[in-house]
């Protein structure tokens, strides 16, 4: 009898192990379409994506956004009231949170991708915006941007005033620096691996350091980056092309990242740094 539940333990325990491997292999997959995704696609889709909130106040020197793409379930929308001076932009696939984030203030864009349970390709879907938000009409003839992770706190009032900053010294990015690695890229990537979302992507992570070390580019950095929150100066030049060439990295290298923009990062001297306290 002893041996009769021991063996239905293990075969109950094997069973949990089954349904968890499957479970993490569906909404970790690395495997998905991405010709929706490439740059040029984008373009063409992007050219039409407008927000449909005619509340907008008509200032054009500063605006917010922040994005989550992917299913309901997974949601981490930040319900921190907005201060109401400045445009809040959030952009999303689903309607359902564009529909939480209108009821605190924000302005929806609505971009027409699939929604997903796998978590790689919904991240995937946020780095557009993030790298890219001079292809979103409403956003692109603001003299400043200011992408904000939707799960961080910030307060608008004190990144106004950096925005001036980053105008006055004549930079494209004000960005901040990570609080706790430093010095090297592969301490990103250690720390990253930590997490199933970044563990999928591994061997196309480490491919693209290791280009990134054959084309010249370095592991050893003054800094490492903290993309949680980027200040853009519009009419810089480099900010496209920094966008562009990070958008392009983070489809090679994968969804971490902060491990692209530090090799993008290398190529530019126009990028400052962001206080760390920016509530």
């Amino acid at each position: 009898m002893l041996n009769f539940f021991n063996k239905l333990k293990a075969f109950n325990r094997q069973r949990v192990t089954t349904r968890r491997n499957a479970k993490f292999q569906t909404v970790f997959s690395n495997e998905f379409d991405r010709s929706g995704l490439q740059l040029d696609a984008l373009k063409l889709l992007l050219a039409n994506t407008l927000t449909h909130d005619n509340k907008i106040n008509g200032r054009k020197d500063f605006a917010v956004y922040s994005t989550f793409f992917g299913d309901t379930n997974a949601r981490t929308f930040n319900k921190t009231d907005i201060n109401q001076e400045f445009d809040h932009f959030f952009i999303s696939n689903n309607k359902q949170i564009l529909n939480m984030a209108t009821d605190r203030g924000w302005h929806p864009i609505y971009l027409d991708l699939p929604i997903s349970t796998n978590r790689i390709l919904s991240a995937q879907q946020s780095k557009i915006p993030k790298a890219l938000p001079h292809l979103f009409p409403a956003l692109k003839n603001y003299d400043t941007l200011f992408y904000i992770d939707d799960k961080v706190s910030f307060n608008a009032i004190q990144m106004y005033q950096q925005s001036q900053i980053l105008i006055e010294k004549k930079q494209a990015l004000m960005v901040r620096e990570h609080p706790s690695l430093k010095h090297n890229i592969l301490n990103e990537l250690s720390v990253a691996m930590i997490q199933p979302r970044y563990q999928s992507q591994r061997e196309q992570a480490v491919a693209y350091i290791a280009e990134q070390i054959k084309q010249g580019r370095n592991l050893k950095v003054k800094n490492l980056y903290w993309t949680s929150a980027i200040l853009r100066n519009m009419a810089h030049f480099d900010s496209i092309r920094i966008g562009e060439n990070w958008y392009e990295a983070i489809l090679t290298c994968g969804i971490e990242c902060q491990i692209s923009f530090d090799f993008v990062a290398q190529d530019y001297k126009s990028i400052l740094l962001m206080p760390q306290n920016i509530t």
